[in-house]
């Protein structure tokens, strides 16, 4: 309660006595829990059967986590996934690969929740219907950037979790990303990352997930390609280069969960007919838009629409006028 001696000692108008009196009243510890009862938000604290077992023994854990969402099954190996906002089209492939495989084979994929390398891990978890894990560097009753909010909901709704060690009306600042990696990366037996610049924020993940004695994996990348360079710089560090899924099963010491054999590994989702024919018609070679019209005999827009959708999806890309299957950059059919 406000102190009767403090307005005798520190001149404070009337007006701002009556509004500090009124914020009292009406922020009590129950109205607190109220709220966040009504926001759907749980509070996490540490040694409570929620609280991520690894974070819990990090030096300096959290003491407490609010919560949106389902409760992980923290007992599935836990791999945290980093890189660049401004990822390339290898970096998108190469996340959605690894993190698909890991999902399917029973991995619970951890990630910061923003765009780029972030986004692509959880929506990679997402498209094989595995619950996957956010951590937000700002509280609930905001979103950054905006464009954000459908997959944060996204997560929440396909049995996945939001982590925040912030009350819900903390607005994002700077600070708070770098804290929120050290969350990142204590939530997890490995940290991947996927693309980085020379400097990063990805960086810093990492030498959280090295200070609690985690492996770090690396993803390599063309010599052409500047968010190549923060991943080699890790991999002379001691990093261990990763190319899949299993390979990183296997540094954490969980063999046998993945069987890159499968025959989904070689072939992506085609949902329509129209799809399957127009990725049959490209399996021989790359050809043009205007080829592909000719030799399909479908109408234009339906044609249009459908490059589109699988050019989302990662299954089709274009190079100048030519449309071609995309390959993975392990050599590979990428797996949607």
């Amino acid at each position: 309660m406000l102190d009767p001696k403090i307005t005798t000692k520190i001149p404070i108008s009337e007006n701002i006595v009556k509004a500090i009196k009124n914020w009292q009243n009406e922020n009590t510890i129950n109205s607190n829990f109220s709220d966040l009862e009504l926001k759907s938000i749980r509070v996490v604290v540490l040694g409570s059967p929620e609280y991520p077992p690894l974070l819990a023994q990090v030096s300096r854990p959290p003491i407490l986590l609010f919560a949106k969402g389902a409760i992980p099954d923290w007992t599935a190996p836990t791999i945290a996934v980093v890189g660049t906002r401004t990822m390339t089209n290898y970096g998108k492939v190469a996340t959605r690969r690894i993190c698909s495989q890991l999902a399917t084979a029973g991995a619970l994929i951890i990630s910061g929740s923003m765009y780029g390398i972030d986004s692509e891990a959880h929506r990679a978890a997402l498209s094989v219907k595995a619950p996957t894990v956010g951590v937000l560097g700002f509280g609930f009753d905001h979103v950054y950037p905006s464009t954000q909010k459908p997959l944060l909901e996204e997560i929440v709704s396909s049995g996945g979790t939001l982590y925040s060690e912030y009350a819900p009306s903390v607005e994002p600042r700077r600070g708070n990303f770098v804290a929120r990696n050290s969350i990142v990366a204590g939530m997890a037996a490995a940290t991947i990352v996927v693309e980085a610049a020379a400097k990063s924020g990805s960086h810093i993940t990492a030498q959280f997930a090295l200070d609690a004695n985690r492996t770090v994996c690396a993803v390599p990348g063309p010599i052409t390609n500047p968010y190549s360079e923060g991943t080699k710089w890790l991999v002379n560090e001691g990093a261990v280069m990763v190319s899949s899924g299993a390979d990183v099963l296997a540094e954490i010491g969980v063999e046998g969960m993945l069987d890159l054999s499968a025959s989904h590994e070689h072939q992506p989702q085609l949902e329509t007919e129209l799809e399957r024919a127009l990725y049959s018609e490209l399996e021989a070679g790359s050809q043009t838009f205007s080829q592909v019209l000719t030799a399909l005999a479908v109408p234009m827009l339906d044609l249009q629409t459908t490059i589109t959708q699988l050019e989302i999806r990662g299954v089709l890309e274009k190079q100048g006028e030519l449309l071609s299957i995309c390959h993975d950059p392990f050599g590979r059919i990428q797996s949607v």
